[in-house]
């Protein structure tokens, strides 16, 4: 038994340990905030949508998300490039699910 325990405890410690550098369980559920704690489903899927398109640029820190009424959602946030004339960025995100609008700054 003793011959068991061993191998099976390094695995989870090695397992869980593998968790936390991927960000907890929202990094192994597909989930990416982008360093935001959205307030509702609306504005989780504009950050989410927004930081995946803001992503090709670079690395994403999302700095505010503003819901203007029932039918948009505004993310402001910052890209991590080269270019620091257009670091920051504006995404509108829809409430069918589209972006509609998206600029770097």
């Amino acid at each position: 038994m003793n011959k068991f325990l061993i191998p099976a405890t390094l695995a989870s410690t090695v397992l869980l340990g593998g968790c936390a550098s991927l960000g907890g369980l929202g990094g192994l559920l597909g989930g990416d905030d982008y360093g935001y704690n959205a307030r509702g489903d609306f504005e989780a899927a504009a950050v989410r949508a927004c930081g995946q398109e803001a992503s090709r640029y670079g690395r994403v820190s999302i700095q505010n998300v503003d819901q203007q009424g029932r039918d948009y959602v505004y993310v402001y946030g910052r890209i991590e490039t080269r270019d620091y004339n257009r670091d920051e960025f504006t995404c509108v995100f829809r409430n069918d699910g589209r972006i509609v609008d998206f600029q770097t700054r």
